[in-house]
């Protein structure tokens, strides 16, 4: 059996990014073997649904690294294979493939699977989720030859799913039962703007309605709603979630809590043993809860944290939510959590798209969403206000007269 002094379990962003970091930390050759149950080397999973589906993009443009980096720096990557199982106790792992590899220290970013319709006729052909690279370039050569598409699900896949297949110059007809597109997070009137948004890109929205079943011959012909509409489809892509991959500890003591529970190091409640990206759920220091986040920026910054303190640097990881998105040919960011918030405002120009919404609870900044089209100063702004706790004159932040920087009353 081989034994390494650093194993990740899990071969996504994450862990390119860990294997980045533990080079920059002076990782010696032979030390690092990451086991992934995919057949591509760790990559930005992002582009799967935007520029992947939208353009010829190939596979080596979305890696984290190049064969060579880990060639170079003598680190083993295991494609295809996946942890069965984890021996905490005698520090070894078991791989599907029948053999075993030891470890001094672990690192589990096995990150999230997909939630899948269990609704009649959901085994046709063409009916697809958005997870893998496979599932990426299976949309991407399936939609070549669709005309009619439903996107089920509204929020960050869904949203994007249907902006790149419309701009693929398709039919496309998006179903979810909440009240509104991305309803996570967007208040009535982001919801409205993007709503209309959609609808002048040719988007069909069909909303508070929920799919009961599938019909078509082998391959997807129609879909069937629960208000008993039926939508012609040769092709479905349903974005309805995803949930953490825990399989490999299912059967261990370690902690869970959707997802594998870690502290302000990252580390689980065995030692030695550490857990990052989107299975983790660790200490959100500025709201002072548990949080798992399933977006990239959490991904790439916690596998770099966690190959620093598996390295030695002990310090712990702090992290205010964040995510982006690109729909069409706009962007915009989102940083924090309204789930508290007692009021919301805008800044800037709704109707016209070019606008920030900023949302509070007794006055303190809890949540902005930003369009791109905005001055970076609210970008920058939003990160500080919101993780420092200031205190604002909340309602002035619809007031364009007045500078950011003169919001201030006092830190909290």
């Amino acid at each position: 059996m081989k034994k390494y002094k650093y194993v990740i379990i899990g071969g996504g962003t994450t862990a390119g990014y860990a294997a980045k970091e533990f080079v920059k930390q002076g990782l010696n050759k032979g030390e690092l073997c990451i086991i992934s149950a995919e057949n591509i080397l760790p990559m930005d999973r992002p582009p799967l649904s935007k520029d992947f589906i939208t353009t010829n993009m190939d596979r080596k443009d979305i890696l984290v690294n190049d064969s060579d980096f880990y060639n170079n720096h003598g680190i083993d990557i295991l494609l295809n294979v996946r942890a069965d199982s984890i021996d905490f106790e005698d520090k070894v792992v078991a791989l599907n493939k029948g053999s075993k590899i030891g470890y001094d220290k672990l690192l589990i970013a096995t990150g999230a699977e997909l939630r899948y319709l269990a609704v009649n006729g959901h085994t046709l052909n063409n009916i697809h989720y958005l997870r893998t690279i496979e599932d990426a370039e299976n949309i991407r050569k399936a939609a070549r030859e669709a005309s009619k598409i439903v996107v089920i699900g509204s929020q960050y896949i869904g949203t994007e799913m249907a902006s790149s297949l419309k701009q693929l110059g398709k039919e496309v007809t998006m179903v979810y039962p909440e009240d509104r597109l991305l309803s996570k997070f967007a208040s009535a009137d982001i919801a409205g703007f993007l709503q209309n948004y959609y609808r002048d890109q040719g988007i069909e929205l069909i909303n508070h309605d929920e799919v009961v079943q599938f019909n078509g011959n082998k391959k997807v012909e129609e879909v069937e709603l629960r208000s008993d509409n039926i939508i012609k489809a040769d092709m479905v892509v349903a974005g309805i979630g995803v949930k953490p991959n825990i399989n490999a500890v299912k059967k261990t003591n370690i902690a869970l809590n959707d997802g594998i529970l870690v502290n302000a190091y990252l580390e689980t409640n065995i030692p030695d043993v550490y857990a990052a990206g989107d299975v983790a759920r660790f200490p959100d220091k500025t709201f002072d809860q548990l949080r798992r986040v399933e977006h990239w920026e959490n991904a790439f910054k916690q596998g770099k944290h966690a190959a620093k303190v598996l390295s030695g640097q002990k310090e712990p990881y702090e992290f205010l939510p964040f995510f982006f998105s690109d729909i069409f040919d706009l962007s915009y960011e989102y940083y924090g959590d309204n789930k508290e918030a007692d009021t919301v405002f805008n800044r800037g120009d709704v109707k016209a798209g070019d606008f920030s919404t900023w949302w509070f609870r007794n006055d303190v900044p809890v949540a902005a969403f930003i369009m791109s089209s905005r001055p970076e100063v609210e970008g920058e702004k939003a990160r500080e206000w919101i993780s420092n706790q200031s205190i604002l004159e909340a309602e002035k932040i619809e007031n364009e007269d007045i500078e950011l920087h003169d919001m201030i009353i006092k830190e909290g």
